[in-house]
């Protein structure tokens, strides 16, 4: 499977101008009857991260890995890189760099009720006068399907 999407973004800033950037996102993906492969990308300008910058060049990607381990156990893994160049106004300027790591169970009690428990490490780099961090989160739940 293959998506890709690109094009043109305007925007009209208070005290910048208008300008005009380009988008491009992509979805690679390989699927087989166990298990899951997606790569996903993005490129462009998004609102800006800190304050008093006018743009924010960004690109973002990750790759994401389904496997069932049973008919009613699977894991999930991910990997999410995102880095962030902030430019113009007043603010801090520079780059920021945030990479995710996923991990997860999912135990199918039903057709409707699966069990999930998740772990989440972030770390995003300091950006100016702000400082970086990492966190670990941690999830559990059931979901109902209707």
């Amino acid at each position: 499977m293959v998506h890709v999407r690109g094009g043109e973004s305007f925007r009209s800033l208070e005290n910048e101008g208008n300008m005009a950037s380009p988008y491009f996102e992509g979805t690679l993906g390989y699927v087989r009857s166990n298990h899951s492969l997606n790569w996903t990308a993005s490129y462009g300008y998004e609102s800006p991260t800190a304050g008093g910058v006018t743009t924010t060049k960004t690109w973002r990607t990750g790759l994401n890995l389904t496997y069932d381990l049973t008919s009613r156990l699977s894991s999930i893994t991910g990997v999410y890189y995102h880095h962030d160049e902030n430019q113009g106004g007043t603010g801090s300027t520079g780059t920021q760099n945030s990479l995710q790591l996923t991990l997860g169970l999912r135990y199918t009690i039903n057709r409707r009720l699966a069990l999930h428990i998740d772990y989440q490490h972030d770390s995003t780099s300091s950006l100016g006068s702000t400082p970086g961090y990492s966190r670990n989160r941690y999830y559990a739940g059931l979901s109902y399907t209707y």
